[in-house]
C-alpha cells in the first residue's frame, strides 16, 4: 500500500512538472530578413517593421533589441504580448554617410528558449555625388559658406529643432546678410549679426514641424540678400530638407488602446514584367483594424512612373478602402522599376508604411 502511495505521488509530481515545463512564450516572425533594395542616400532613414506572433501558451516579454551597428535603431513593444496576439518590431537604419552595400543584425532577447532571435536588414545605398570643395567651398559675395543644404532628417511636431551651416566673411568690411522668401515654418538668423572682417559666424534655422502642416519628407528653399543688392540673387539659395513626424513617445497604454491601426494588404507591390507602354494598375487594401479613426496624412511619392490614388483620406475602425497604384512603362527611362511610396498616418504604432514597388518593362 505504501509503495502504491509513494509511486502514485511521483507520478503526480513529475506529471505537474512535465505540464509547467510546456508552459512557455514562442516568438514567430513572419519574416527575419527584410532587403530595402537600393535607395538614395538622399533618403536619410529607411524603416521596415517586422511581426511576429507568440505562439506559445504564456506572455511574451521583450526585455531588448539591440543592433551590430549604431546606424541601426530597433523598437519593441514594452508591454506582454497574450498568446496568440501579435507585435512587430520596427528597425530604423541610418543612410546617411554610408554608401555601398550594407547587412546589419539586429537581436531580440524575450522570455523565450532560446533567449535571442536575428533579424537581418540589407540593402544598397546610392552615394549623393560630393565634389571636393576648401572648409568655404560655397561663396556669395564675401560670404562663405561650408554647405548650402540643410538636412534635418526626423522632425517632430511640438518639437522645435536647430541646425546651423557654418559661415565666414571673406572680405575686407562688416558684413550683414538678411533672408527672403523663409518659410514660416522656419526661424532663419546669423549668429553673429555682423560679421568682422575674416570672422566666422553660423546661419542658425530653425524648424518648427507643426506649422509647416505637412508630413514625411518635405523640401524648402529661402534666399540669401547680400547688402547693395535690391531683390535675391537665384545663385543664394539655401535648401532644407526633413522627414516630418509626430511625437509618440509620450503616449500611455490607455491612449495606444484606443488608437487607430492601419494594416496594409501588401508588403511588396510587384508588377512582374509589364510589356507595352499601356499603364497597369493594382488595388491594394488599407484596412484600420484599430478603435479610433485612421487619417492617411500623406503617401510620399516622388516618382513620374508611379502614380497613386485614394477614395478618401481616412477609413473608420473596422473599415477598408483601395490604394490603387498605377505604373507607367512610357515615363521610364530604365527597364527596371525599384520604387517605394510611403503611407503616414497618425496609427501610432506603425506611422509610415514604406511599401516598394518592382516591375520589369519590356
Amino acid at each position: 500500500m505504501i509503495k502504491r502511495t509513494i509511486l502514485t505521488l511521483l507520478f503526480a509530481v513529475f506529471f505537474i512538472a512535465g505540464v509547467y515545463a510546456q508552459k512557455a512564450a514562442k516568438i514567430s516572425f513572419k519574416e527575419t530578413v527584410h532587403n530595402f533594395g537600393s535607395f538614395s542616400e538622399k533618403l536619410g532613414s529607411v524603416s521596415c517593421t517586422f511581426t511576429f506572433v507568440n505562439t506559445g501558451n504564456i506572455p511574451l516579454i521583450i526585455t531588448r533589441a539591440t543592433a551590430s551597428c549604431g546606424c541601426t535603431k530597433p523598437e519593441y513593444p514594452v508591454n506582454p504580448v497574450a498568446p496568440g496576439d501579435s507585435g512587430q518590431i520596427k528597425v530604423t537604419y541610418n543612410a546617411v554617410g554610408r554608401p555601398g552595400g550594407f547587412e546589419k543584425n539586429i537581436f531580440v532577447y524575450a522570455n523565450t528558449d532560446p533567449e535571442r532571435v536575428s533579424l537581418i536588414i540589407k540593402g544598397t545605398v546610392i552615394p549623393v555625388q560630393r565634389s571636393v570643395t576648401p572648409a568655404y567651398g560655397h561663396t556669395m559675395g564675401n560670404l562663405g559658406l561650408k554647405a548650402v543644404h540643410v538636412p534635418f532628417f526626423e522632425v517632430y511636431t511640438g518639437k522645435p529643432k536647430t541646425e546651423s551651416i557654418d559661415v565666414i566673411n571673406s572680405g575686407k568690411i562688416p558684413l550683414a546678410v538678411d533672408f527672403n522668401k523663409v518659410p514660416r515654418h522656419l526661424s532663419v538668423e546669423m549668429v553673429p549679426a555682423t560679421l568682422a572682417p575674416g570672422e566666422k559666424g553660423k546661419i542658425e534655422i530653425t524648424y518648427y514641424a507643426d506649422k509647416a502642416k505637412d508630413w514625411g519628407i518635405r523640401k524648402d528653399e529661402f534666399w540669401v540678400k547680400l547688402p547693395f543688392s535690391d531683390k535675391p540673387q537665384p545663385q543664394n539659395k539655401i535648401t532644407v530638407s526633413a522627414d516630418i513626424q509626430e511625437d509618440y513617445s509620450g503616449i500611455t497604454a490607455g491612449q495606444l488602446a484606443k488608437a487607430p491601426h492601419l494594416e496594409c494588404g501588401a508588403e511588396l507591390i510587384d508588377f512582374g514584367t509589364i510589356k507595352g507602354n499601356a499603364p497597369v494598375s493594382i488595388s491594394v487594401p488599407l484596412s484600420n483594424t484599430g478603435v479610433s479613426n485612421l487619417q492617411i496624412r500623406k503617401i510620399n511619392n516622388d516618382s513620374q512612373v508611379v502614380s497613386v490614388s485614394l477614395p478618401q483620406m481616412s477609413i473608420q475602425s473596422g473599415k477598408s478602402i483601395d490604394l490603387k497604384v498605377t505604373v507607367k512603362p512610357s515615363k521610364s527611362r530604365s527597364r527596371l522599376l525599384n520604387h517605394r511610396i510611403f503611407i503616414i498616418t497618425n496609427d501610432p504604432v506603425r506611422p509610415t508604411i514604406s511599401l516598394p514597388v518592382v516591375a520589369t518593362f519590356e
